[in-house]
């Protein structure tokens, strides 16, 4: 029985020594670093910390939640399918421009042209597209005046 004990105390002993080595939570202040493909804004926004060194081209975007000092937010997804082959980033812009524009009102509460908000978007790459079968266009915003958001902007209407 006293083997048993020890055994036990051990065990548990160890579990209390994972269980507090294990508590890696990640910074809520911290950007996490999540594939351009997996971002899935059906049921939520997606915000972001964007600096300066952002690649023309990225695999990974820096999202952080919504609660906390922001640069942009995604807030819609539009897939391209007017034709398989690659457009072209021209042809995608377009695509792009009238898509983030007819998603924008929706979202935010107020027409673009009325908000102290401007909107732009990620495309897929040749390489995302022939690839990864990347449709999707991702139509994002940021203040104008380059200030931080702290909330999440759907329905505020600014």
């Amino acid at each position: 029985m006293d083997a048993i004990v020890r055994t036990f105390g051990a065990l548990l002993l160890l579990a209390v020594v994972v269980a507090a080595c294990g508590d890696d939570e990640a910074d809520p202040l911290e950007p996490v670093e999540q594939p351009v493909l997996d971002i899935d804004v059906s049921r939520q926004s997606v915000c972001l910390l964007v600096t300066e060194d952002l690649p023309e081209e990225v695999e990974e975007l820096p999202t952080i939640g919504c609660d906390v000092p922001h640069t942009h937010e995604i807030y819609a997804s539009v897939e391209y399918t007017e034709q398989d082959v690659y457009p072209g980033a021209d042809a995608l812009g377009e695509f792009a421009q009238v898509e983030c524009l007819t998603a924008f009102e929706p979202f935010v509460g107020i027409s673009a042209f009325d908000s102290s908000l401007s909107y732009s978007w990620f495309l897929p790459s040749l390489s995302g597209w022939n690839d990864e079968d990347d449709r999707s266009v991702l139509c994002v915003l940021a203040d104008r005046e380059g200030d931080e958001l702290t909330a999440s902007m759907a329905g505020s209407s600014v």
